[in-house]
């Protein structure tokens, strides 16, 4: 291996054992309560994790896109119920603008392409507009936000404190609140450099196709593990054709997705048909969400959805993380507009270049 990649895989023990040491049947009830675990993630932060690839000298941890990639992967097979995705991605909003990123939990938006309006007041930004859904906004020590001003777009960090949150969750009983912001004063703010509705999109859709690979290897970890325990006519269910066949199904599912995530995140690091990989990433990983989620209940029958077994925390997740920032649907139709709008000779290259 290079030193990238022993970097990398030690990234990914260092995390995988954290994770392991500290997520739990207990932790994860809590925050389908609680809405997170504060727990967590200050172990998490004192890891440096949620800032891996944020360069240092904005406050980051450094490394590469493809590390963080590596990271989510690890928090979606851990279901840890904390803003790592979010935190990374407004780090990056910061830095890409020369902006520090504070210590703490860290929400962004808009996540569905509003319109925040700032306008300035002396030396002041003041920021009005709402947004919704935004991922763990109630939670957050700060709120990264996208706005447009009559000098063009620019990246402001404000107080959560100072705007209006109504409370919402996803199925996995997740943060995801609306925000109304009325002439909030922006605690710091700058040019918006390389940070668009496009480019947030485009990365919120990676992060949760990373996620979701994660989620659903664990998901079949659990569903093969239940098969050889479980007996049924005096067998053990995993010795059934029927049980093996949609088990090995469910792998290959497994693999399409794993691949398909971690090979956007390099072609959106090396900045080359980006969209191109991450949308097929994005409806590559909600399929087999689908697909997967399916068999791990019918191989694990009435007890996979009791809050007691383990199972349940992944699949709303997958059920959950294939409709935010985009559904496989949206994905496949600007994905095939992109393609048209290519031409006919442009299909066979984009389908079979590195």
């Amino acid at each position: 291996m290079n030193d990238a990649s022993d970097i990398r895989a030690m990234l990914v023990e260092s995390a995988t054992r954290l994770l392991n040491d500290h997520v739990d049947q207990k932790m994860l009830d809590a925050a389908k309560r609680d809405g997170w675990s504060p727990a967590l993630w200050r172990t998490v932060e004192e890891a440096q994790l949620p800032l891996v690839s944020v360069p240092e000298e904005a406050g980051g941890a450094g490394g590469t896109l493809s590390d963080l990639a590596a990271v989510l992967r690890v928090a979606g097979r851990y279901a840890a119920p904390i803003p790592l995705a979010e935190t990374a991605i407004a780090g990056w909003m910061l830095a890409q603008s020369g902006l520090k990123v504070p210590a703490g939990p860290l929400a962004f938006g808009p996540a569905h392409g509003e319109k925040i309006a700032a306008r300035r007041k002396g030396k002041q930004w003041l920021l009005s507009g709402s947004m919704k859904r935004v991922p763990w906004a109630r939670v957050a020590g700060r709120l990264v936000v996208l706005a447009s001003a009559s000098s063009g777009g620019i990246v402001a960090c404000v107080d959560p404190k100072d705007c209006k949150i109504t409370a919402g969750g996803n199925l996995a009983h997740e943060p995801r609140d609306d925000v109304v912001l009325k002439n909030v004063a922006a605690i710091e703010a700058a040019p918006a450099r390389g940070t668009t509705h496009a480019a947030l999109r485009l990365r919120g859709a990676l992060a949760r196709a990373l996620m979701m690979a994660g989620a659903l290897e664990r998901a079949l970890e659990l569903a093969v593990r239940y098969a050889t325990e479980r007996s049924q006519f005096g067998r053990k269910i995993g010795q059934f054709q029927a049980i093996q066949q949609e088990l090995a199904r469910f792998a290959g599912e497994v693999a399409a997705a794993v691949a398909a995530a971690l090979s956007a995140a390099g072609a959106l690091e090396r900045g080359k048909d980006a969209m191109l990989a991450v949308a097929c990433a994005k409806i590559r990983s909600a399929q087999a969400a689908q697909e997967g989620a399916l068999i791990a209940h019918q191989v694990h029958g009435a007890i996979g959805v009791t809050d007691e077994y383990a199972l349940h925390h992944s699949t709303l997740r997958l059920w959950a993380w294939r409709d935010e920032f985009g559904s496989e649907t949206a994905w496949a139709a600007e994905l095939g507009r992109a393609l048209a709008a290519a031409g006919p000779k442009a299909l066979w290259p984009a389908l079979t270049r590195d």
